[in-house]
């Protein structure tokens, strides 16, 4: 379901209903040597994703799906730090969370307060409060001036992943941009429901 919110709100999300196994990006490097899928497959909902009885894909692993080889009444619950690195570095999240940086972009423009309180409610269904907007202006703001400082570090961002960048303007806003949805996708509100 995190992977799937994911690129729902990137709009990345295919609803194709039925069909075989997909292999997202990081099955080839957990069950060698098999080479990620292409184009809208990559986007299929996380139930279609190739499984192994005894092995889920390792973002599944990570985010705490249980293996098939036993039966679970509930689902084990985890914090772990491995957690946050998966969410702020898989391939399916940096890609998920620049195409989200895209559409907003396209959107609100140089609108920072537009852009910080729609990620907001786009994943966590809420508005910030005062403190969180001056924090996430912080990050943005601090994120501009170490791209615009760093241009090849904010190209890095547009070579994650299948679907190539759709954006027109400064490769640092959109790469600050993204790294505002990508700590946004990494909030408690956004993947824990309590």
């Amino acid at each position: 379901m995190i992977r799937d919110n994911a690129l729902a709100v990137s709009g990345l999300l295919s609803d194709k209903v039925g069909g075989a196994s997909v292999k997202p990006y990081d099955l080839e490097m957990s069950f060698k040597p098999m080479k990620p899928d292409k184009g809208d497959l990559l986007y299929r909902r996380s139930l279609y994703t190739y499984w192994k009885r005894t092995g889920p894909s390792p973002v599944m692993m990570t985010l705490d799906s249980s293996k098939k080889d036993v039966c679970r009444v509930k689902r084990e619950e985890t914090a772990s730090p491995l957690q946050s690195l998966v969410l702020l570095n898989s391939p399916q999240f940096v890609e998920a969370a620049r195409v989200t940086a895209e559409k907003l972009l396209h959107k609100h423009g140089d609108d920072d307060g537009k852009i910080i309180d729609e990620s907001f409610r786009l994943l966590t269904s809420r508005s910030p409060d005062n403190r969180e907007r001056e924090i996430l202006e912080n990050l943005l703001n601090e994120q501009d001036a170490e791209f615009s400082e760093s241009p090849e570090q904010a190209k890095a961002y547009f070579t994650t992943g299948d679907k190539s960048p759709d954006y027109q303007g400064e490769d640092a806003r959109l790469a600050a941009v993204t790294v505002l949805v990508s700590a946004l996708m990494n909030f408690d509100e956004s993947i824990t429901k309590r």
